[in-house]
C-alpha cells in the first residue's frame, strides 16, 4: 500500500511503504503521486530481481547455478561489481559471500515472511574470495565458482536507493530522497530550506536522534547489531556475522552497537558501515577518512565517536 502525504505549498510529497522487508520513505520536491508510483514499483522492481529468498530471483538463480553463466539485468551486473570491489576495499570485513554463515546461524527465512525461504547448493562456503567471479557486460552474464553464493543484504538497499533516487532526477523534478530501511539517498533540492536534514536515531533510546547532518548530493547509511535478530537453539543471533568465524559477532558493553556513515553514493555508505561495525573497533576510522567518507559510531554503554570528517556535515 502506497502511504501518500502531500504538501502542495512547498511543492514537497512524501509516501511511505514496505518493500526489501524494510519501511522505504520517498520524499519528492516538484513532482506528483506519478513519481512516488514510479519509486514504489521500481523498489518492487529491484527486490524481485534481487531477493535471496525469493527462488526466481536472479540472485537465487546464480546462487544455485554452480558455475553456469546466468543473464541478468544490467542492475545486478552493477552490483555484483560493488560487491567485489567492496571486499577488495575493506579487506574482506564487508562481505557478501556470508549467505552459508547466515543460514548456519538460523537466518534461512525471512524475517518479514517466514514462507519466503533461502536454498543454498551443497558446498557453499562463506568467506570466499570473489576474484574468480565471471563477469561478462556484453553478454550480460555473471558465473559463480560453485562453492560461492551471494547475499545481497544490506548493499542492495543501499544500491536501489542509489538507482531510484538518479532516476527520479531524470524525470526533471527538483529534488529527491529514498530512504530504505535507514539507507538515504539525497539529490537536488531539499525539503527543509532547500537542504536535506537527515538525524541519526539511538540504536539505545527509541526514537531519539542523536545528531543530524546535511546533504546537497550525498548519502548516509547506518547500520545496527540490533537491526536484525531471532533466536537459533535457544540462543539469540544477530545478522552482524564474523567472516573469521561466521558467528554473529560479539557483544559487549563496549562493542559498537551502531555506525553510520557518510558518502557520495549509498551503496559505498553500506559498505563502509557494515566494515566498521564487522571491525567493531573506531581504529578503523583510517579506513574511511582514506576513502573521503565519514563515519559515526555508537558504542552499547552510548559512547559515541566521529571521524574526522563527520563534523563537516553536521547540522
Amino acid at each position: 500500500m502506497l502511504d501518500v502525504e502531500d504538501n502542495p505549498t512547498l511543492g514537497v510529497q512524501r509516501s511511505e511503504f514496505v518493500v526489501m522487508g524494510n519501511t522505504a520513505k520517498i520524499t519528492v520536491v516538484g513532482g506528483s503521486l506519478q513519481h512516488l508510483r514510479f519509486a514504489q514499483e521500481r523498489l518492487s522492481q529491484l527486490e524481485q530481481i534481487w531477493s535471496r529468498f525469493l527462488p526466481d530471483s536472479e540472485i537465487s538463480v546464480l546462487n544455485s547455478a554452480q558455475s553456469k553463466p546466468i543473464v541478468v539485468h544490467r542492475e545486478t551486473i552493477e552490483l555484483v561489481k560493488y560487491m567485489i570491489a567492496g571486499r577488495r576495499l575493506t579487506n574482506g570485513l564487508f562481505d557478501p559471500t556470508l549467505l552459508p554463515a547466515l543460514i548456519a546461524n538460523g537466518y534461512r527465512a525471512s524475517l518479514t515472511n517466514p514462507m519466503h525461504l533461502t536454498l543454498l547448493p551443497d558446498g557453499a562456503k562463506f568467506n570466499q574470495s570473489l576474484d574468480m567471479v565471471a563477469i561478462d557486460e556484453i553478454a550480460l552474464t555473471i558465473s559463480l565458482p560453485g562453492n560461492i553464493t551471494l547475499d545481497p543484504g544490506s548493499i542492495g538497499k543501499g544500491m536501489a536507493a542509489d538507482i531510484v533516487a538518479k532516476e527520479l532526477m531524470q524525470q526533471n523534478v527538483s529534488g529527491v530522497c529514498v530512504n530504505v530501511g535507514g539507507d538515504v539517498r539525497c539529490i537536488g533540492l531539499g525539503d527543509l530550506d532547500g537542504e536535506w536534514i537527515i538525524g541519526i536515531e539511538s540504536p539505545i533510546f527509541l526514537g531519539e536522534i542523536i545528531d543530524r547532518v546535511s546533504l546537497r548530493d550525498g548519502a548516509v547509511a547506518t547500520s545496527s547489531v540490533r537491526a536484525k535478530s531471532w533466536q537459533h537453539d535457544g540462543t539469540t543471533k544477530h545478522h552482524v556475522i564474523n567472516p573469521t568465524t561466521g558467528l554473529s559477532r560479539d557483544v559487549d558493553e563496549k562493542s559498537l552497537l551502531q555506525v553510520s556513515v557518510l558518502a557520495r553514493e549509498c551503496v559505498w555508505a553500506e559498505i563502509f558501515s557494515t566494515a566498521l561495525l564487522v571491525a567493531n573497533s573506531g581504529l578503523r576510522f583510517s579506513m574511511v577518512d582514506d576513502s573521503n567518507v565519514a563515519a559515526l559510531t555508537v558504542r552499547t554503554d552510548g559512547f559515541v565517536t566521529q571521524s574526522s570528517q563527520w563534523i563537516k556535515f553536521q547540522r
